[in-house]
C-alpha cells in the first residue's frame, strides 16, 4: 500500500530526529490506520541513521527479547555485546530502574552518533522490555538515541508511559480517495470511491480492502454498492475493541440503529422506556450522535460490524418491526426498512424520492444509501431515469459533484425527450466545468445540434450557461459565439430562457466593456433582488463589478450571502467575485475581509482552484506572509496551467509585477508584466487585467521609453472603444510617467486631481508615489515630500500598508558614502552628467553643454539614481559633495 498521507506525523518525526535533545514518542491508533507505513516512511526520509524494528508477538513470553533486539540494532559492538550479556536480577520496580540507569550510563559513555530507532508494535513486546524502554524514554539525553514507536493503544498504567504519546490521525475523504486511486488507477469512478471512503471512515487499510473488493463494473460506477460495506478482519478487530463491555440493552439499541444510515428517535423509543434509557447511555458514551429528532452511529466501521454481525433472518425481522415503528413518524425510513423486510422493485421510485429529500436536507450519506438500495432492487432503470436525474441534480446543488456524476451515468432518456436530454446535458456540462474549470464546448454544441430544434428554450438556456462560463474565464470571443448561436433559438424560447440570455449578454458585454446591456443606474429594491435566483444574483453582481459599480455590486453580494437556500457553488463563485470587486475598487481592507469570509465557507470541490490560490497569494502578501504568498503563487501557476486558464495566469503575473515594482526590482517587473501582456493577448479590454499602467511604469524605470510609449498609445486607442473611469486614470498616470521633465509635474498634478476619493485609493496612491519620485528627481524636494505624504495617506485609506511604508523606508538617512565611491559606480558618460548636476546645471543646460538630447540626459539620470540610491536631484548633489 503506497503511503501518501500523515505528513504532519512525518514532519514531527523529522523534528525529533534533528532536535538537539534526544526524546521518545509513541504513535497510537487503531489497526489499519497506517502506523507501520508511517514508520517505514520515516525511515526512508530520515536525515540521520535510522533503523526499523518490528516487534514479534511470538517472543512476548521471553523476557527482554524485545530489548535485546533494540540493542542489537545499535551499530556498535560494545552495545551489542552488553545487550547480549544483560540480565535482570529482579522485575521489582527498584531493580528495573537501576538496570535502566546502568544502561543509560553505558550508552552515554559510548558517544554514539545520532540514531533514530523506530519500533513497530512496541506494545506487543514482552513486558520487561516495555518497562526498561519506558524508564529510558524520558532520560535519553546524551545517549544519541531517538525512539519513535507505534502501538495500538496504551493503558493508563502502561509501562511505556515515559514515551510522549501522539495519535495517528484518520485520513480525510480526499486522502482516502487518493489512496485508492493510486492503487486502482485513474479510470476508477471518483463517486464510488467517495462512498467507500465514507464507509472506511479514514482507515487506510479498510479503504484499500473495500476498494479492492469492488467488481470491475462497480469500479467504473456502473453497478450499485451494497451498503454498509461488509466488514473485513480489520473492521472486526477495531469494532470488537470499541464495543467491549457494552451491556445487553445498549447492544440491542446499537444493532437497531445500525440497520439504517439514520434513525428517528421516536421510532427507536416508542415501545419501551428501557429503550429510552439505552439510547441515552449510547449517546452519553459517544458511540452515537443525535441531530434534532435523528440519531446515527458516529463510526461507520462500528455500523458495518453491527449490521453484518446479525443473522440475515434477524435483520429482516428487525427491519419489519421498524417499518411499523416508523409509520406516521418518517416515511423515508419506513420505505428504507420496507425494502429489506419485503424486497420489491416497486419500491424503487419511493426510495429515490426519499433519497432526494435526504439530499435536499443536506444528509448526503443517508441519501446515497437509499439511492444505492434503489439501484439494487430495481429490475430495469428505464422507468426511473427522471427520478434518478432529480436525485443527481439535488446532489449537484449541494456541491457533491463526484456523486452527482456517478448517478448521472445511469440516466438515459429517450431520444424524443428533448427537454429532459437538454437538462441532462446542462447538468453534465456544469459538473464538468466545476470539476475542471474548462467549458466542454463540444458537448454543448452536440446537445444543441441534437435537441435544440425540439427544445429551443433549453437550447437558449444551455448556450447562455456556456457563454457565462466562458466569461468567467475571460474568453470573450467564445462567450459571444455562444450568445450568437443562442439567438437562433430566441424567437421560439420562453420568457425564462430569454431572461437567462439577457443576463448572459450583460455579463459578457461587461467583461468585454463594450456599450450596451448595462445594468440600470437606479437602485434596485431589496424585494426585487430577493426574488432573483442565486445564479441570477451572481451574474448580475458580476456585471456590476465589471461595469465599475462596486457599491451596487457589494449590495447584491450581501443579498446573496443572506439567502439560506443559496446554491453552495453559486455562493462560492459569488465570494470569488466579491473579493475581485474590492480589489478592483482599490479597497484592500474590504478585500481582505472578503477573502476571510470566503475561507470560512470552503468547499472541498473548490479548494484547489487556481483563482482561489491567486487570491490567497495576494492575501498572504498583503499580510506580509511572504513565504506563504510565494507557495500559493506556485500552486496557482500549477493549477492554472492544468485548467488551461490564461486569465488567472495573467492575473498572477500582474500581481508579481506589482510586487516587483514595490520592491523596486524594475527589470523583474518588466519581465513578468510582459508575460501578463502576452498571456492576456486575446483580451482587448485593458481595464479587465489592469496591468498596462504598471507596465508603463516599469518600462520608464528601466529606460525602455519606446515600449512605454507604445503601451500608452494602445491604452488611448482602447479608450475610444472601451472607456472606463479606471482607464482614464491609468492613461493620465502613464502620460505623466512618459512625459519629459519640463511637463511631467503638470501632468502628474492633473492625473492626481482625477481621483474623487470614493474609489481607486490604491491607484491614487500609485499616481502620487510616481509623482513624488519624479519631483524628487527634478530637485523639487518640498513638493516631492508633499506628494509622498499624500501617497501614504491614500495607501492607508486603501489598506495597502506595504506601499504606505515605502517612503518611510526611503526617508531613513543612509550612512555617508565618499563621493569617489559614488562616482566609481558610474560610467564615464554618467559621471559627466552627475558632475554637472552637482554644479547646479538643469537638464536642458546639461543637454546643450554635452551636445546630447534632453531625453538622453533624463535616461542617464534615471540610471544614476538607481545605481547610487539617490532619492532626488538634491540628494544626488549631497552624495557627490
Amino acid at each position: 500500500m503506497e503511503f501518501i498521507a500523515h505528513r504532519d506525523e512525518l514532519d514531527f518525526v523529522a523534528h525529533i530526529a534533528t532536535a538537539p535533545a534526544e526524546s521518545a514518542v509513541v504513535f497510537v491508533g487503531e489497526p489499519g490506520i497506517g502506523k507501520s507505513n508511517l514508520l517505514e516512511a520515516a525511515r526512508r526520509e530520515s536525515s540521520i541513521q535510522a533503523v526499523l524494528l518490528h516487534a514479534n508477538p511470538a517472543e512476548a513470553a521471553w523476557p527482554l527479547s524485545g530489548f535485546s533486539r533494540v540493542f542489537a540494532s545499535i551499530d556498535d559492538s560494545r552495545a551489542v555485546e552488553f545487550g547480549g550479556r544483560f540480565t535482570l536480577r529482579s522485575t521489582e520496580p527498584q531493580f528495573m530502574f537501576a538496570a535502566a540507569r546502568d544502561l543509560l550510563s553505558l550508552l552515554r559513555g559510548l558517544s554514539l552518533p545520532p540514531l533514530l530507532v523506530l519500533i513497530d508494535d512496541i506494545d506487543k513486546m514482552d513486558l520487561e522490555s516495555q518497562t526498561l524502554l519506558g524508564f529510558m524514554a524520558g532520560r535519553l539525553a546524551g545517549t544519541g538515541l531517538r525512539f519513535v514507536a507505534s502501538a495500538e493503544r496504551l493503558a493508563e498504567d502502561s509501562p511505556l508511559a515515559g514515551f510522549q504519546q501522539r495519535e495517528v490521525h484518520r485520513l480525510s475523504i480526499d486522502e482516502s480517495v487518493e489512496l485508492a486511486l493510486s492503487d486502482l488507477g485513474p479510470g476508477t469512478d471518483p463517486g464510488t470511491l467517495q462512498i467507500i471512503a465514507h464507509q472506511a471512515d479514514g482507515n487506510p487499510l479498510v479503504m484499500m480492502e473495500a476498494a479492492r473488493s469492488l467488481s470491475h463494473e462497480q469500479t467504473l460506477g456502473r453497478e450499485p454498492l451494497v451498503l454498509p460495506c461488509r466488514p473485513s478482519e480489520t473492521i472486526k478487530n477495531t469494532a470488537a475493541y470499541r464495543l467491549a463491555g457494552i451491556a445487553e440493552p445498549q447492544w440491542r439499541m446499537l444493532e437497531t440503529i445500525a440497520l439504517a444510515p439514520v434513525s428517528h428517535i421516536t421510532a427507536l423509543t416508542r415501545t419501551s422506556t428501557d429503550d429510552i434509557d439505552a439510547l441515552e447511555d449510547i449517546l452519553y458514551s459517544g458511540l452515537a450522535l443525535a441531530h434534532g429528532q435523528y440519531v446515527h452511529l458516529v463510526e461507520p466501521l462500528l455500523r458495518s460490524y453491527l449490521y453484518w454481525d446479525m443473522k440475515p433472518r434477524e435483520r429482516r425481522e428487525q427491519h419489519a418491526r421498524l417499518v411499523e415503528l416508523n409509520e406516521g413518524v418518517d416515511d423515508r425510513l419506513q420505505v428504507w426498512h420496507s425494502s429489506f423486510a419485503t424486497p420489491d422493485a416497486a419500491l424503487t421510485d419511493d426510495l429515490l424520492v426519499a433519497a432526494t429529500r435526504f439530499a435536499n436536507d443536506g444528509d448526503i450519506n443517508s441519501a446515497v444509501e437509499l439511492a444505492e438500495r434503489a439501484l439494487l432492487i430495481a429490475i430495469d432503470l428505464e422507468d426511473h431515469h427522471a427520478l434518478l436525474f432529480r436525485f443527481a441534480s439535488a446532489l449537484s446543488s449541494h456541491a457533491e459533484l463526484d456523486l452527482a456524476e456517478r448517478y448521472l451515468l445511469h440516466v438515459r432518456f429517450d431520444q424524443n425527450s428533448s427537454a429532459l436530454n437538454m437538462r441532462l446535458a446542462g447538468d453534465r456540462i456544469a459538473i464538468e466545468f466545476e470539476k475542471s474549470q474548462m467549458v466542454p464546448t463540444g458537448d454543448v454544441e452536440a446537445a444543441v445540434s441534437l435537441y435544440g430544434d425540439d427544445d429551443p428554450s433549453g437550447a437558449v438556456h444551455l448556450l447562455s450557461q456556456a457563454s457565462v462560463l466562458h466569461a468567467v474565464r475571460w474568453e470573450v470571443d467564445e462567450a459571444r459565439r455562444s450568445c450568437l448561436l443562442a439567438e437562433k433559438f430566441t424567437s421560439r424560447a420562453n420568457p425564462r430562457a430569454l431572461a437567462a440570455h439577457k443576463e448572459a449578454l450583460g455579463v459578457v458585454d461587461a467583461t468585454d466593456n463594450v456599450p450596451g446591456n448595462e445594468p440600470p443606474t437606479a437602485r434596485i429594491s431589496s424585494e426585487s433582488l430577493q426574488a432573483l435566483s442565486p445564479q441570477s444574483l451572481v451574474t448580475f453582481a458580476a456585471t456590476l463589478t465589471y461595469r465599475e459599480r462596486y457599491a451596487q455590486a457589494r449590495r447584491v453580494y450581501a443579498v446573496l450571502f443572506s439567502k439560506p437556500e443559496a446554491d453552495p457553488l453559486a455562493t462560492d463563485w459569488a465570494h470569488t467575485l466579491a473579493c475581485t470587486n474590492e480589489l478592483r475598487a482599490g479597497d484592500f481592507h474590504r478585500a481582505r475581509l472578503a477573502i476571510e469570509d470566503w475561507l470560512a465557507i470552503s468547499l472541498p470541490v473548490t479548494s484547489r482552484r487556481s483563482v482561489r490560490s491567486l487570491m490567497l497569494a495576494w492575501y498572504a502578501f498583503s499580510k506580509e506572509r511572504f513565504d506563504e504568498s510565494k507557495a500559493h503563487g506556485e500552486e496557482c501557476l500549477e493549477l492554472a496551467s492544468a485548467e488551461r486558464n490564461p486569465s488567472v495566469l495573467a492575473r498572477l503575473f500582474t500581481h508579481r509585477g506589482q510586487v516587483a515594482l514595490l520592491e523596486k526590482n524594475y527589470d523583474e517587473a518588466v519581465r513578468v508584466l510582459l508575460l501578463a501582456d502576452a498571456t492576456a493577448a486575446q483580451i482587448e479590454n485593458p481595464s479587465l487585467l489592469r496591468h498596462v499602467a504598471d507596465l508603463v511604469e516599469a518600462c520608464v524605470a528601466t529606460g525602455r521609453m519606446r515600449e512605454a510609449e507604445a503601451v500608452l498609445r494602445r491604452m488611448i486607442e482602447q479608450q475610444k472603444l472601451r472607456p472606463t473611469k479606471w482607464l482614464d486614470l491609468a492613461i493620465a498616470r502613464s502620460r505623466a510617467l512618459v512625459a519629459p521633465d519640463d511637463v511631467s509635474p503638470t501632468l502628474f498634478r492633473e492625473a492626481a486631481a482625477g481621483y474623487d476619493g470614493t474609489v481607486y485609493s490604491y491607484d491614487h496612491g500609485r499616481t502620487l508615489i510616481a509623482q513624488a519620485e519624479r519631483l524628487g528627481r527634478l530637485g523639487h524636494a518640498q513638493a516631492a515630500e508633499h506628494a509622498a505624504t499624500a501617497a501614504t495617506a491614500a495607501f492607508e485609506q486603501a489598506g495597502a500598508t506595504l506601499w504606505a511604508r515605502r517612503f518611510v523606508v526611503q526617508a531613513e538617512t543612509p550612512p555617508a558614502v565618499p563621493a569617489s565611491a559614488v562616482l566609481a559606480l558610474l560610467t564615464p558618460e554618467e559621471r559627466e552628467v552627475a558632475e554637472m548636476v552637482r554644479k547646479g546645471f538643469r537638464n536642458r543646460e546639461i543637454a546643450a553643454e554635452l551636445y546630447i538630447s534632453l531625453r538622453t540626459v533624463e535616461l542617464r539620470l534615471t540610471h544614476i539614481y538607481r545605481k547610487v540610491g539617490a532619492r532626488s536631484r538634491s540628494h544626488l548633489a549631497s552624495l557627490l559633495n
